[in-house]
């Protein structure tokens, strides 16, 4: 009872996308402090035993790759990214509402090229067998993590696209 009201309170307008949020923040953060404890034990397991940790650099590579996709979808769908609305104040509201459209649909089509074009790779890694250099942990499957993080954001480009379209438009001041 308490998560579902803890996820409502921060992503409570976003319907059953609120929980895909939660879960990919969740995985995020986790992420986030075991690469904090790994960073913190390699300094000093360096400067106070004169021995690091193992695989230190590939385990951060692979880490950073699931906290910044995980975000990606999230972004995308609370909209927290860089936006430039110089010509909003001027242009007409069904210019705005069409541009939205047209914008979202179009990135929304690069992330899905892109998503099948990763996932070619990923399966090219697979049956090559890649794996990292020191861990030997295999590489596909984060190269698949990332297409499917990218489809996901593209299919949330799409609704969004869509949503602006069919929502009343606000005037600001």
């Amino acid at each position: 009872m308490w998560l579902s009201a803890m996820v409502n309170k921060h992503h409570g307008e976003f319907g059953l996308a609120k929980w895909l949020a939660f879960i990919l923040e969740l995985v995020s953060s986790l992420v986030l402090l075991a690469l904090m404890l790994l960073t913190c034990s390699d300094v000093i397991g360096r400067y106070v035993f004169n021995n690091s940790v193992n695989g230190t650099t590939e385990l951060t590579e692979l880490a950073l790759c699931i906290v910044v996709f995980c975000q990606l979808p999230i972004v995308t769908l609370t909209s927290a990214h860089v936006v430039v609305d110089i010509l909003d104040r001027v242009l007409p509201a069904m210019f705005m509402k069409v541009s939205g459209l047209v914008i979202n649909l179009g990135i929304a089509a690069g992330f899905f090229f892109l998503s099948e074009r990763i996932w070619f790779q990923a399966a090219r890694s697979l049956r090559r067998g890649v794996m990292t250099e020191f861990l030997h942990i295999p590489v596909a499957y984060f190269i698949q993590f990332i297409a499917i993080m990218m489809f996901v954001t593209g299919i949330i480009l799409v609704l969004k696209a869509f949503h602006s379209l069919l929502a009343r438009t606000e005037v600001s001041e």
